[in-house]
């Protein structure tokens, strides 16, 4: 977002899209593919730096009751598998597993185990 202030403040100085590239590689880092796209806009008339609103299907899935319902069945059985939670909940293993990460923000612990060395007192 800041990048697109930025190019929409050069090309309204009347800046070229590689003078423009330029300056800005100075301070951060953005591509003259980048640059040329919205200097490409602004000539266009669009004036707006904001994303452009994206169709797609909401998620159904992810939704409060279910993030809720996955907390409270991982607070009572730490060990069950994301697949176990899935299929209790008729969801997909993705949207258990964007949920538990994502969401919950839990991760997965590694526990290693070290065998036990044998003297020659314990023999």
């Amino acid at each position: 977002m800041e990048q697109r202030v930025n190019i929409k403040f050069y090309f309204k100085l009347d800046n070229t899209a590689t003078e423009t590239h330029e300056m800005l590689v100075k301070v951060d880092a953005v591509s003259i593919k980048c640059v040329l796209e919205w200097f490409k806009r602004f000539r266009d008339g669009k004036e707006d730096v904001e994303d452009e609103p994206r169709s797609g299907r909401p998620p159904t899935s992810t939704t409060p009751d279910n993030t809720e319902r996955v907390r409270r069945m991982l607070a009572d059985d730490r060990r069950r598998s994301l697949r176990m939670i899935a299929e209790e909940l008729k969801i997909s293993l993705d949207s258990v597993s964007n949920i538990v990460h994502d969401h919950l923000q839990k991760r997965k612990k590694k526990v290693y185990a070290f065998p036990t060395l044998l003297r020659s007192s314990n023999v």
